[in-house]
């Protein structure tokens, strides 16, 4: 018994090094959902059956559930432009393509002219990166700090001398 438990505990530092090093979203659930098997079964051979029963139910069953069901959710970029589509110079929208095709991503434009609620939209709604045009051709890709796309978005703009990434926190407002 003390062997197949020590078995298990190897076999979930495995788990847990694959789960790090995995890029694939769903083997990613599969990986979680194989850990909380894995660990029930410890719990039920140091003679904790209910804990056990709660982990297969809880960890392999709902949390995985509640993965698939988020990240099926999100499928859209959605960018608020506050400039004309035809002002849009082609390399910020191939830049722009390029970013969401390498999420998956389904890219919307919303184009408006005022532009005054900056904190709220970004803060509370659905808009992924705001798009701003100054007179120089300057670009300002605002968005929220604690975003993970932002880091990928900032690497494909910096070599771009005309786009400048602004991490806004929340409750941060950007003029």
């Amino acid at each position: 018994m003390e062997i197949l438990g020590s078995f298990l505990q190897i076999l979930l530092i495995i788990i847990v090094i694959s789960i790090v090093l995995m890029k694939n979203n769903i083997k990613v659930i599969i990986l979680l959902s194989s850990f909380s098997l894995i660990t029930a079964s410890l719990y039920f051979f140091n003679k904790a059956p209910d804990v056990a029963l709660a982990e297969v139910a809880i960890g392999s069953a709902i949390m995985p559930l509640l993965y698939i069901l988020a990240i099926s959710k999100q499928r859209e970029f959605i960018v608020l432009c506050y400039t004309n589509k035809e002002c849009l110079q082609e390399e910020i929208i191939d830049l722009l393509t390029k970013f969401s095709d390498f999420y998956k991503l389904k890219l919307k434009y919303i184009h408006k002219t005022n532009h005054n609620d900056n904190n709220d939209i970004i803060n509370n709604g659905n808009i992924d990166l705001i798009l701003k045009k100054n007179e120089k051709d300057n670009y300002f890709f605002i968005c929220r700090e604690s975003s993970t796309l932002m880091n990928k978005l900032q690497q494909l703009t910096m070599d771009l001398p005309n786009v400048n990434v602004v991490k806004v926190e929340n409750g941060e407002d950007y003029d």
